[in-house]
């Protein structure tokens, strides 16, 4: 194998390493927002869709405990949903730079 093969073979996995690098930075620099249709109720997920903050309207406290826990449970998983979304947008163009 000459030189410059091995220098070509090189320069490609550290092209494929640096796009490895940039996607796990994307993912760790993922936030995603999603607000109940009311807007009572707000929450922020990370980019592994773990809740990072929830925000309740004061007009929230006074909803029913179950109609509550419903609505913060339907917007923790939109936020989530989104979240998975550019999750998936960072893996297609990882597939894409791999190839």
């Amino acid at each position: 194998m000459s030189e410059q093969q091995v220098t070509a073979i090189v320069d490609r996995v550290r092209t494929k390493l640096d796009a490895l690098e940039s996607t796990l930075e994307g993912i760790h620099g993922i936030r995603a927002t999603a607000q109940s249709p009311d807007g009572r109720i707000a929450a922020r997920v990370d980019g592994t869709g773990a809740l990072a903050d929830l925000r309740l309207e004061e007009a929230a406290c006074r909803m029913d405990a179950r109609e509550l826990a419903a609505s913060i449970l339907t917007t923790v998983h939109a936020a989530a949903e989104a979240a998975a979304a550019q999750r998936v947008a960072l893996v297609d163009d990882l597939r894409g730079a791999l190839r």
